[in-house]
């Protein structure tokens, strides 16, 4: 039986096991262990991304990582962001975190623009268009794109494209435009690279640090979803960790060795899961086009992000990153395991998140105002062309 059928048969079911899940993993985790010496970008990330499309695609139905396991990783992976959104480290990039933020407006411009032009191809019409390319809350336009009219399938398929090649590229275009280390000195002050180790939190009572890492997790998300934060699952526990930091009550907490390798896998298989044979067999025309605007998007933005660089005094990597339109989860994880400033990086990401929230009810609401008004306006003409004349029976 060969690999890929072999991962097929371990989810059977529409969700895999904790127990199978467990086991992929550990496999990822044996082949990144050798990649990872050779320099490769975080590996676990992106054979994690691998595999879980090729167990995705290869298999006969839908499969996903259970909806426990997901909000759990991201759960865990808010914490260990969090605990590196440090007061006195904010205080160093304020300046650049604003200009960084408002980019979140190009990129919903940009995002309508390219999907007016993607819509004229005619493939898809201009709602579904532009559904699938804005950049920001998959989950929720994902949601709402069925009842607002559109293609369903083509906008989920667009937007996990989308947050599956920026989670795949980000860390080898930023380890490409990293300037030169100096000293091996990380933007955070610390060495660089991620290493492995044994050691499961970054303190000596290991059973203690895994505890308040469980308990922050546990608690943030509770208290996420009570007052209606968006992405709960990530942003509770990454604030919640944040401020725990920032009063100095606690430390080493963060996932670490291979605890944070394990966190890193389950976030690339857990995007991976979601190229289903019947997605990708429903839009394999649109393949092309769909790829294309969102190298597009992510390489104007992107580009506009390392020319702001040194105006700003941050690296390049760091601006990259920062401003990357998607995959929020697989970004902030990727940008762990380099030497990046996951202060700058994750604060300008969640302000990122929080406006494209604000932003999607009034894009929801002008994108069904233009449909409606498209709807009437075909209609009426449909109603003063003149009718042909039947031609006589005799004739």
């Amino acid at each position: 039986m060969r690999v890929s059928e072999r991962l097929v048969s371990w989810f059977r079911d529409s969700r895999g096991s904790p127990i199978e899940i467990v086991a992929i993993s550990v496999g990822i985790l044996a082949v990144s262990a050798a990649l990872e010496p050779l320099g490769a970008p975080a590996p676990q990330l992106l054979l994690g991304l691998l595999v879980g499309a090729v167990i995705a695609l290869r298999g006969k139905q839908q499969r996903r990582m259970s909806k426990s396991v997901d909000h759990s990783v991201q759960a865990l992976i808010g914490v260990m962001i969090g605990a590196f959104l440090q007061i006195s480290v904010l205080r160093d990039v304020a300046g650049a975190m604003l200009p960084l933020t408002m980019l979140t407006l190009v990129t919903t411009a940009l995002s309508v623009g390219i999907a007016v032009m993607v819509a004229r191809t005619g493939h898809m019409d201009r709602l579904t268009a532009t559904l699938g390319m804005i950049a920001g809350g998959s989950a929720a336009v994902t949601s709402c794109a069925k009842d607002m009219g559109a293609d369903s399938r083509v906008v989920a398929f667009m937007q996990y494209t989308r947050v599956a090649v920026i989670s795949a590229a980000a860390p080898l275009v930023a380890l490409l435009i990293a300037e030169p280390a100096v000293g091996g000195e990380t933007a955070d002050g610390g060495a660089g690279g991620a290493g492995w180790s044994w050691a499961l939190v970054p303190r000596g009572d290991q059973l203690a640090g895994i505890s308040i890492t469980l308990v922050l997790a546990s608690v943030g998300m509770r208290l996420a979803r009570r007052i209606g934060l968006p992405s709960a699952a990530l942003l509770g526990p990454m604030l919640l960790s944040a401020l725990v930091t920032a009063l100095g009550l606690t430390h080493g907490y963060s996932p670490a060795g291979l605890f944070k390798q394990m966190l890193l896998v389950l976030v690339g298989l857990e995007v991976g899961l979601r190229f289903d044979r019947e997605t990708v067999h429903a839009v394999k025309r649109m393949i092309p086009l769909v790829l294309g605007a969102i190298v597009l998007l992510s390489g104007v933005i992107g580009g506009i992000a390392v020319g702001l660089a040194p105006a700003l005094g941050v690296s390049r990597a760091d601006a990259y990153l920062a401003t990357t339109p998607g995959g929020i989860n697989a970004v902030l994880a990727s940008a762990s395991t380099s030497d990046a400033h996951l202060g700058l990086i994750s604060s300008v990401q969640t302000l990122r998140l929080f406006l494209m929230v604000l932003l999607l009810p009034l894009l929801q609401r002008w994108l069904s105002r233009s449909s409606a008004q498209r709807t009437t306006e075909t209609a009426q003409e449909r109603r003063e062309s003149p009718e042909p004349e039947p031609t006589p029976v005799g004739e």
